[in-house]
């Protein structure tokens, strides 16, 4: 009998198991304790993070999408292997038990990266930010406030010859600068140390539109992975927000509002562009479903330049939105994020908050 339960039960599979039990039994306990879960997002979930994103930065193009890539190849060998072994009773054992390993594995993988940090202490607590209420008073001042922001910063930044914003940079200085950046806003509320991490534009973009997703990070290769169709005052914005991730700020909303936060406070005028702009379509959105003639009066001042851009990123939307691909990409999405913790896509518009108290906060 012990000799069967060795064959079937491979060191691999013993390992895999112990590593669920431990990691497991871990965020359980973040669940009752988000000081605990600050101690293990800071430490070994990080280190673990940033060992995956080290990997990534062995090759220029993204690991994730090549993953994505060779899926019908790993599926093929998969299946081939389930026949071959499925011959002799002891074989399907062992195969069901190496599957179910190879699960656990990838699982206690996502708790570690990702599912503890969605159990720590909010992003407004670490900062002392006292939270206000939204109201459509300061929904309307703080959205005046950002559109003269965008004004001011919508001639002095660079255009091409069809007049779109562009920043010209590559996307490894992009990555450096808000690395560098980071690195200062974590230091100063004791946030999970940050590193150097090169944000990837996906080749297949394409299909990233179609699944209307603008950027995606995944533990396991690592990676702030962009869609490129996005015009630049998006995709910089994209690569805070997932290089965010890729730190531990795995909320959607502080995910948002720490690439707002270090766009804004950046020196170059391409960058407070791009954090400003994002914040209004979100400000802009929530005043519209609260008050449509007040963000009629407030989006007809808008800079002209402005409103091209949004043009050109509104009509990436339409081109490959509004699709029974991008609803099933939306339901997963909104279903993996509730199931980790967040309050489903809904949370990525509760930036509103967060921003607005804080630009009350610094007033």
């Amino acid at each position: 009998m012990s000799n069967k339960r060795t064959k079937i039960f491979s060191i691999f599979s013993w390992i895999s198991i112990a590593l669920f039990l431990i990691i497991g039994a871990t965020h359980l306990a973040t669940d009752i304790s988000p000081e605990f879960a600050d101690l293990v997002n800071s430490t070994a979930s990080q280190g673990f993070r940033r060992i995956m994103a080290s990997v990534g930065e062995i090759v220029s193009f993204s690991l994730f999408e090549l993953l994505i890539i060779c899926i019908p190849i790993i599926l093929f060998f998969v299946i081939r292997k389930a026949v071959k072994m499925f011959s002799s009773r002891e074989g399907r054992a062992r195969f069901v038990v190496n599957l179910a390993a190879v699960v656990l594995l990838i699982y206690s993988g996502h708790l570690l990266a990702l599912g503890v940090a969605h159990n720590t202490t909010t992003i407004s607590r670490k900062m002392g930010i006292d939270e206000v209420e939204v109201t459509e008073e300061n929904l309307i001042a703080t959205l005046t406030d950002i559109c003269d922001e965008i004004n001011e910063l919508a001639t002095c930044v660079p255009r091409d010859s069809d007049g779109v914003f562009t920043h010209g940079y590559s996307y490894s200085e992009i990555s450096h600068s808000i690395s560098r950046d980071y690195i200062t806003f974590a230091d100063a509320y004791n946030l999970p140390e940050g590193y150097y991490s090169t944000a990837k534009g996906v080749r297949v973009s394409e299909v990233m539109s179609y699944l209307g997703i603008t950027g995606i990070y995944t533990y396991v290769t690592g990676e702030a992975n962009v869609n490129t169709q996005y015009p630049d005052y998006v995709t910089l914005f994209t690569i805070a927000h997932e290089m965010s991730h890729q730190r531990g700020i795995l909320r959607e909303n502080e995910a948002n509002f720490v690439a707002y936060i270090l766009l804004s406070s950046s020196d170059d005028p391409c960058f407070r562009y791009s954090a400003e702009m994002n914040m209004y379509n979100y400000f802009a959105s929530a005043l519209y479903s609260t008050n449509k003639d007040a963000y009629y009066e407030i989006v007809a001042e808008l800079s002209p330049l402005a409103k091209a851009d949004i043009r050109v990123a509104n009509a990436v939307s339409q081109k490959y939105g509004d699709t029974i691909i991008e609803k099933i990409s939306e339901w997963i999405n909104d279903f993996y994020l509730k199931s980790s913790g967040s309050g489903g896509i809904v949370s990525y518009s509760c930036v509103v908050e967060l921003v607005l108290s804080y630009r009350e906060g610094k007033k």
